[in-house]
């Protein structure tokens, strides 16, 4: 078996968030095929842990699946630093400032059979609130709460929470924990 091969590519749709092109190409076991793929800039996602060790989540309310849903403050980090991406959809989402930030490492790709999309983690602690206070974004944030960790697994496990890339990002940040004071 040999690599994917592209023949051909050409976009088909483009928007200020997200490239689709669509590809003529070889399969690594040799077939003739169209794959469509999505290019979209690396994300990042905030862990933001009040003084309780409670995490911060935020209830946005989705366009593309009709419903609410509770999500880690983040987006895309229009290719800044983690951090400083971070810092931004942290006020913009919740309407908060942290003193101590610290990046984990790697990124996952949650759709990585589609979309080229990278996302960091970032973990912020010594919560306050913004002077400017919350800063809206085109996705409405219906209420901003904090959650022990036992209430999200709960939440996951009822589907309550379902976000895949708030959960990937939960699950990073739970491995690490233990060695972030």
């Amino acid at each position: 078996m040999g690599n994917w091969q592209r023949l051909d590519t050409k976009i088909v749709y483009q928007n200020p968030y997200i490239t689709v092109h669509e590809d003529n190409v070889i399969t690594p076991d040799g077939k003739p095929t169209i794959h469509g793929w999505v290019e979209t800039p690396p994300g990042v996602f905030v862990l933001a842990i009040d003084p309780a060790g409670k995490v911060i989540l935020v209830k946005q309310l989705r366009y593309v699946t009709g419903q609410p849903s509770w999500e880690l403050p983040g987006g895309s980090s229009d290719g800044q630093d983690p951090i400083v991406a971070g810092k931004v959809e942290l006020e913009e989402e919740a309407g908060l400032h942290a003193d101590k930030w610290v990046k984990l490492n790697g990124e996952s790709y949650v759709w990585g059979g589609v979309a080229t999309q990278r996302d960091t983690v970032v973990i912020a602690r010594g919560l306050h609130k913004a002077k400017t206070g919350h800063l809206q974004t085109d996705d409405v944030v219906d209420a901003v709460r904090a959650f022990t960790w036992t209430e999200i697994k709960e939440m996951i496990r009822t589907g309550e929470l379902n976000d895949g890339q708030t959960i990937t990002a939960l699950t990073r940040a739970a491995l690490d924990l233990g060695n972030l004071k």
